[in-house]
């Protein structure tokens, strides 16, 4: 990744090997590797998780095992057309007391224009 990308193509392959870094604890020799694998696989893609990054083309994989250091994700799909960022996901745990008390209400609404119709 040394040399100064020649082709749109090399730029954006750069830049997302760069945006990589963003998310990844990874050596030189690392994103070297990414980039020439991008670079010879033109299907081949990068899956990210928690505990590193795998390197697939459909013959072969590999893995490189690495720290993602940011919690904003829970992982990344690069590839030579798409970066895309799987953000962190933390479910809510408070959503069913809201539908109990409505209920109530309307049930108590009822029952007050029940017996003020008597």
């Amino acid at each position: 990744m040394d040399k100064e990308p020649e082709t749109y193509e090399e730029l954006i392959r750069k830049k997302r090997c760069i945006d990589l870094t963003k998310y990844y604890n990874l050596t030189k020799e690392e994103l070297d590797k990414v980039y020439e694998f991008l670079k010879n696989n033109k299907d081949g893609q990068i899956k990210g998780n928690n505990q590193g990054i795998a390197l697939i083309n459909g013959k072969e994989n590999s893995v490189i095992n690495c720290k993602c250091i940011s919690s904003a994700i829970d992982g990344l799909l690069l590839s030579n057309t798409i970066l895309k960022i799987i953000p962190h996901y933390t479910p809510s745990n408070g959503g069913s007391s809201f539908g109990g008390s409505s209920s109530n209400n309307n049930n108590n609404n009822n029952n007050n224009n029940n017996n003020n119709n008597r």
